[in-house]
């Protein structure tokens, strides 16, 4: 009797993930070229290139995702894109836009004039994402709406896209990643003016960047 119990409970909380609807970041691409880093050092901001998706279990009978867009556009800059698509198991939310970069000292005054829930942070040549607070406003409204709702980080999967447009060659690290398919401890690679490379930062369960930022380094 108790062995039908636990099975009928298991069989419940299997079938309420796939009824309840849920909407996290399951990727972020970022795109940076190396001047940007320069340019950030001289002390300016800049947007670079973000495409987020967010993927929503089951169906949007209450239209919880156009809700959720109208509260984002708040948070992002006015040319954003947003599409929402029939993914496999639910509604899939893309969003086209960008998030700002600049140091320690630049960033403050800048995200104070330009509310935005994610940026770049630039320490020593390295490139760290972080929240701001008005991520957290951000999520404080979309529970609102449903708790399940969430911008929260890390992404499903993180992928940072390198361009080079340096004369010099450009060494790129980046600790416990993925690149082209590969697994990397410790990832070392310099690349060519006008070459690129994409690394990938898995935030899944047992996931140390669910611990600390998901960030890289530039070495010029």
């Amino acid at each position: 009797m108790m062995v039908n119990i636990k099975f009928n409970f298991l069989i419940i909380l299997i079938l309420s993930l796939f009824i309840l609807p849920a909407c996290k970041p399951e990727k972020l691409e970022i795109e940076v070229y190396t001047s940007d880093i320069q340019s950030v050092n001289e002390g300016e901001v800049l947007e670079v290139p973000l495409k987020v998706e967010f993927s929503m279990i089951g169906e949007d009978k209450n239209n919880e995702l156009p809700k959720a867009t109208d509260l984002a556009k708040k948070y992002l800059p006015e040319d954003s894109e947003f599409e929402i698509t029939k993914g496999t198991f639910g509604k899939v939310m893309t969003i086209v836009t960008s998030i700002p970069m600049g140091t320690k000292k630049s960033l403050p005054n800048y995200i104070k004039e330009n509310p935005r829930p994610l940026m770049l942070l630039v320490s020593d040549n390295k490139i760290i994402l972080e929240s701001t607070g008005s991520l957290k406003t951000l999520n404080s409204e979309l529970k609102d709406i449903n708790f399940m709702l969430s911008a929260d980080l890390p992404a499903k999967s993180t992928i940072f896209r390198i361009t080079s447009d340096s004369k010099k060659k450009v060494t790129v690290l980046a600790t416990a990643v993925f690149s082209e398919k590969k697994a990397y401890l410790n990832f070392e690679k310099s690349i060519k003016r006008r070459k690129s490379v994409e690394v990938e930062f898995k935030g899944g369960d047992g996931s140390v960047y669910k611990e600390i930022p998901v960030q890289l380094e530039l070495k010029f």
